[in-house]
C-alpha cells in the first residue's frame, strides 16, 4: 500500500508539472526589416543575393568569424490573408493573429498569440483539431535593437471550401478560444481587403557552432503581377527541440544581428513588421 501511495504521489507530481510548464522554446528567429523598395523589378534574386553578398564578409571576417554557405533561391510562393473583426479587431485586441495562407492549392490555417512574457505566451490554449493534423510551435522573435517576444501558435489545414466569415469559424478551429466568450455570429473580414503574393528565398547558411543559422528573405507584394514589393525582411533562425542554446551560438548569432544593423543602406525606415504593415495598410485602419 505504502509503495502505491508512493508512485501515485510521483504520478501526481509529475503530472502537475507538465500541466503548468510551458513549452520549450523550439527555435529563435531574428528579423530585420528591409527597405522594399531596393528590389522592385521582375529580377528580385539578383538583389537577394546581392543582400547576401554584402552581409557574408561581415560574418566571416572580424570579431565573429563564422563560416557561410550557400545562396538564396525561391523556395515558396503562396498567398496569404489575415481576418478580424472590422473595426473592433476582436482577436488582435486579445493579442492573437489569425491567418491563412494557401500553396500549391493547398489552404492552412494558424492562428498565433505573441507576447513579451513567455509565460503568458506559453501557457496560452492553442489546440487544434486532431483530424486537421495540427501543428503546435513556441518561438522567440527578435526584433531590432534586440527586443523579443514570444509567439505561440498552431497551424492546421482547411479544406478548400471552408469559408472564414465569422468568429464561430477560428472559435471552431481553435477550442481555445471559447473563453473570451466572443459572439460567434461577428462577422470577420479580410484585413485591409490585402490578399498577400508571399516570396521567400531560402538556401544561405551561417555556422554558428553546434547549430546553424538558416536565413530566409521575404518579399510581399499585392498582387501576383506586381514588380514592386510593400515589404521586405530578412531573418535567421536556429533551432533546437530541446531550447539547448550554447553560450557560444546565443552570443555569435547576436553578433551576426548587429552585423545586419550596421547595413543601414538595406534597412527600412519604418519600425512596423509585416504583420503590422497590414493592418495599418488602409486609411482609416482597418483597426479603430
Amino acid at each position: 500500500m505504502k509503495k502505491i501511495k508512493f508512485l501515485l504521489s510521483i504520478f501526481t507530481t509529475a503530472f502537475c508539472i507538465n500541466s503548468y510548464a510551458t513549452p520549450a522554446i523550439g527555435s529563435r528567429e531574428y528579423k530585420l526589416m528591409l527597405n522594399p523598395s531596393l528590389f522592385v523589378g521582375a529580377a528580385p534574386h539578383i538583389t537577394v543575393n546581392n543582400y547576401w553578398s554584402a552581409l557574408r564578409p561581415l560574418i566571416e571576417g572580424g570579431e565573429i568569424n563564422r563560416n557561410t554557405t550557400g545562396t538564396f533561391t525561391l523556395d515558396k510562393q503562396r498567398w496569404i490573408k489575415f481576418y478580424d473583426t472590422p473595426l473592433t479587431c476582436k482577436l488582435n485586441a486579445k493579442g492573437y493573429i489569425f491567418r491563412e495562407r494557401e500553396e500549391n492549392g493547398q489552404r492552412e490555417v494558424t492562428l498565433k498569440y505573441r507576447d513579451y512574457d513567455r509565460f503568458i505566451a506559453g501557457h496560452k490554449d492553442m489546440q487544434g483539431e486532431a483530424h486537421r493534423n495540427p501543428v503546435t510551435k513556441f518561438e522567440e522573435d527578435i526584433s531590432t535593437p534586440f527586443t523579443a517576444k514570444y509567439s505561440h501558435s498552431t497551424t492546421q489545414e482547411i479544406g478548400a471550401t471552408k469559408n472564414l466569415n465569422k468568429m464561430n469559424d477560428p472559435v471552431g478551429l481553435y477550442s481555445g478560444l471559447a473563453a473570451y466568450n466572443f459572439n460567434l455570429n461577428d462577422p470577420i473580414k479580410l484585413v485591409s481587403n490585402l490578399t498577400i503574393t508571399e516570396l521567400v528565398y531560402k538556401g544561405a547558411l551561417v555556422d554558428l557552432g553546434n547549430l546553424n543559422a538558416k536565413f530566409s528573405l521575404t518579399l510581399w507584394y499585392d498582387n501576383d503581377t506586381s514588380t514592386s514589393p510593400l515589404v521586405a525582411e530578412i531573418s535567421f533562425k536556429y533551432k533546437d527541440k530541446n531550447e539547448n542554446y550554447s553560450e557560444n551560438v546565443v552570443n555569435r548569432a547576436a553578433q551576426v544581428f548587429e552585423a545586419m544593423q550596421t547595413m543601414t543602406a538595406w534597412t527600412s525606415t519604418s519600425s512596423l513588421t509585416k504583420t503590422a504593415f497590414v493592418f495599418a495598410y488602409t486609411s482609416p485602419h482597418f483597426c479603430q
